[in-house]
Order: C-alpha cells, then sequence, then structure tokens
C-alpha cells in the first residue's frame, strides 16, 4: 500500500502518521527536513529550513515528533540505521478548510472535533492523496518531486469530499451517495486541469491519452 506520507531523500524514515498537519504549518502540505550528526530530526514548514515545527531524537525502531514554536504539528514514524541527511515529506494535498471552503455544513459530521476515528477529515484527506500518488506514480514514475503542491489541491479535496459521502452514505439513491458521485466526477474534471513543474518539465500527468489502433 502506499504511504500517504511520501518520503524524498530520507529511505530510513518511513510509516510517518501525522498529526495537526495545516497549510499554516506546512509548506502547503510539504515538510523539509534535516538531520544532523547527532541524529536530531528537525522538521520546516519553509525550503530554507528556518522555520522548525516539530523535533525528533531518532531512535530505531521509531521516534515521536514534538512540536516547536506552537506549531501543534506531531506525529510518530519508523527509523532505520538513520545518518544525517536532508529531505522532503508530502504529507497532504488538501486538508480540513479546502473541504470546508467547497462543501457547506460538513462540519456537523464531526464527532468531537474527529471524523472515520482520525482527527477533522484527515481520514478522507490522505486517502485522497493515496489516490492521487498512485496516478502520479503511474504517469511519472516513482520518486518525481513536484516543485509544489498546490495544484493538486483542488481534486484531493474533491476526492476527500467523495470518500467522506461515500462513508455516510447507506444507499445508493440517498443523498450521501448522490454527493459522493458528484464528488467524484468534480475530481475527475479537476484532475485534467492539474499542470505541476518537476525542475524544467512543466506537465499536465492527468491528461486524457488517445490510444490508436
Amino acid at each position: 500500500m502506499i504511504e500517504y506520507v511520501t518520503t524524498h531523500g530520507v529511505p530510513f524514515l518511513s510509516h510517518w502518521d501525522i498529526h495537526g498537519a495545516t497549510r499554516e504549518n506546512t509548506d502547503n502540505g510539504r515538510c523539509w527536513l534535516e538531520v544532523n550528526a547527532a541524529l536530531a530530526l528537525t522538521l520546516y514548514r519553509d525550503p530554507a529550513r528556518q522555520l522548525a515545527v516539530a523535533t525528533a531524537t531518532l531512535e530505531p525502531p521509531g521516534a515521536e515528533l514534538t512540536p516547536v514554536n506552537d506549531s501543534g504539528l506531531s506525529g510518530t514514524l519508523r527509523v532505520t540505521h538513520a545518518h544525517a541527511a536532508l529531505g522532503v515529506i508530502d504529507i497532504f494535498y488538501a486538508a480540513d478548510d479546502d473541504l470546508l471552503a467547497r462543501q457547506a455544513g460538513i462540519a456537523q459530521f464531526l464527532e468531537d472535533g474527529a471524523f472515520a476515528g482520525r482527527e477533522g477529515f484527515s481520514e478522507p484527506c490522505l486517502r485522497a492523496k493515496r489516490v492521487i500518488d498512485a496516478l502520479l506514480s503511474a504517469r511519472l514514475g516513482p520518486g518525481v518531486i513536484l516543485d509544489e503542491l498546490g495544484p493538486l489541491c483542488e481534486p484531493a479535496a474533491c476526492y476527500a469530499l467523495q470518500f467522506m459521502y461515500d462513508y455516510l452514505s447507506a444507499r445508493a439513491d440517498d443523498a450521501a451517495a448522490q454527493l459522493s458521485l458528484r464528488w467524484r466526477n468534480a475530481a475527475r474534471e479537476a484532475l485534467v486541469r492539474v499542470r505541476v513543474k518537476a525542475g524544467d518539465l512543466e506537465i499536465k500527468p492527468f491528461e486524457p491519452r488517445l490510444l490508436r489502433a
């Protein structure tokens, strides 16, 4: 299964389970990281690695992230054979505010601030990210680092809303099922419009391909 956090440059870190990630404490869903010689991990919300949001001491088999600078970002991760390195992790493409901006009233589906057992709407958002990661891997190959994640927000938010209403629907003809279908179609339409950059390459990875016999 594709992990919902995509890791670049630090293969000895995996199985991230991050809580409290927002656009305010990340770079549009991305964190830049540094592991120093003492195996201390720091996550930053900027590519210059100046604005720290969480730290951890890397001791196999796992580590716990502690928020810094009142970021509210925490979590756990798996560690194997750590060493000094720089890397990037992509945590989300769409977050709670992106869903709330597109569908009024969904806050009523939160129970004690959680949906489907996870904080906020992080469960459908991480499912949406897995879908888009699988599509990106099929079109661009594994390991590609996009210059920015913003262009993936719209389709990810639409997929997340589809998954949210899938979870709420009881029958194929109820209102939730109809809204799920609406957001699935919106996600597919949004994918076609996505234009991303990876270095000098600017592409539309989800543009339909015409195959001729």
